[in-house]
């Protein structure tokens, strides 16, 4: 039996519903589910979590992230994945002999790069694997949290702006997108958009006609052109 409704906000210690499996954010308590944290209710099925609406990026396993190179070490980089969490990629994920190979040239300091993370310990120092350097396009940072209305349900809201915009678009979970081609400006105002306005209803549809209106805009610019 559900107390609040699917997408509704809740805050910490507010009822969630009784029956219930509880994922993230949440808690048990006399048989009935509490948001633990401020936030989005989400329900699939039998099971509920809560989306926080604030906060920063702790590292995850598995966790695709946008990381920039800090430092190069003799058999290791640093990479920066916007936590305050330090984050180590192995050398030996691009070359057998990292101790004698010169690790410059595969990645520099300042570089981009998008990797997935393959450990937590248990003090949240992670390490990456399979990093693919970002070249060119531009990176932004946003609320981490807020992060799963970017993409939407089966990656909906993603692929809306990007074929309304026409860039490539690469979201990491710590909060970093990387924009490249195509109406970049008009990327970013939609996914900033987002980030402000994510704990409201209709979102989906504003997002849909602001990017209809710019298209349909620029294509009778040309038309004026013609």
């Amino acid at each position: 039996m559900l107390s609040v409704k699917n997408n509704e906000f809740v805050i910490p210690g507010q009822l969630i519903g009784t029956k219930l499996k509880c994922d993230e954010n949440c808690f048990y308590e006399n048989g009935n589910v509490y948001s633990s944290v401020h936030g989005i209710v989400r329900i699939e099925r039998d099971r509920v979590r809560v989306i926080p609406s604030s906060g920063s990026y702790i590292p995850k396993e598995r966790d695709m992230v946008i990381g920039i190179v800090s430092d190069i070490h003799s058999r290791s980089w640093d990479i920066n994945i916007n936590s305050a969490y330090p984050c180590r990629l192995r050398g030996e994920e691009l070359t057998d002999d990292p101790l004698n190979d010169d690790l410059s040239k595969y990645f520099s300091i300042g570089d981009t790069i998008s990797a997935k993370i393959s450990r937590v310990d248990e003090v949240k120092n992670c390490t990456v694997e399979g990093p693919w350097k970002l070249d060119g396009g531009l990176v932004i940072e946003i609320n981490p949290k807020r992060i799963p209305r970017v993409v939407g349900k089966k990656r909906s809201m993603l692929n809306l702006i990007k074929s309304k915009t026409g860039s490539k678009i690469l979201v990491g979970q710590n909060g970093r997108v990387w924009i490249k081609g195509g109406n970049v400006t008009l990327a970013i105002t939609a996914i900033k958009k987002i980030e402000r306005e994510a704990q409201t209803k209709g979102l989906t549809d504003r997002i849909a006609n602001m990017l209809n209106k710019e298209a349909k805009r620029r294509s009778d610019k040309m038309d004026e052109r013609l």
